[in-house]
């Protein structure tokens, strides 16, 4: 007797599920980067363009510093909000990982600001901004949101950090939960035979 087809297609209710979440997701990323960006793109003109402009004239290190103060705050709202559920059990690992991806995010807005000022040779600050806060924080942007989802943040609610999630992540799925433990029955149970 044949095996009756089976179906390979996700179910709708679980396809809607998983755009609902992956919505939720993008709009909370979406939330704490816009506050991000605010953080960043002040202190940058602040440092930069300023009353004070300590950092008048040195576009990169003044990016380097507000892009560091604003990754700081993302972490925090990221780790405590948008992937609470899915935070690992080593913070310090999850935080390292964290800091590459804002580390890979910053080096794409440097090189836009490097090439804007060095092959373009545009160097007011309207140049500086669209470089840094137009072409690189969207740049930079995307490659966060897909680090974060498939490398930084891949605990699960049940059992954070799986001996799987990173593999099952990084091929496009959410990490799967573990199934929870087996608990024993509460009770008297039978003694051992001998």
């Amino acid at each position: 007797m044949p095996n009756p087809p089976t179906s390979t297609s996700p179910s709708p209710v679980g396809l809607r599920a998983r755009l609902v979440a992956w919505a939720r997701e993008f709009l909370q990323f979406g939330i704490v980067g816009a506050l991000a960006f605010v953080i960043d793109a002040g202190l940058f003109n602040l440092f930069q363009h300023g009353p004070l402009g300590f950092l008048s004239g040195h576009p990169n290190t003044a990016n380097v510093l507000s892009a560091t103060i604003a990754t700081l705050f993302s972490w925090v709202a990221n780790r405590l909000w948008t992937y609470r559920g899915r935070t690992q059990d080593n913070a310090a690992r999850e935080a390292l990982l964290f800091a590459f991806a804002n580390v890979g995010g910053v080096l794409i807005t440097q090189f836009c600001l490097f090439f804007s000022h060095e092959v373009l040779e545009l160097t007011s600050p309207l140049a500086d901004n669209v470089a840094a806060y137009v072409v690189g924080f969207a740049l930079g942007t995307a490659f966060r949101f897909v680090f974060y989802h498939y490398i930084v943040f891949t605990g699960t609610a049940e059992q954070p950090e799986s001996a799987g999630s990173v593999t099952v992540a990084v091929v496009g799925g959410a990490p799967a939960t573990r199934p929870a433990a087996r608990k024993e029955p509460e009770g008297p149970t039978a003694p051992p035979r001998p």
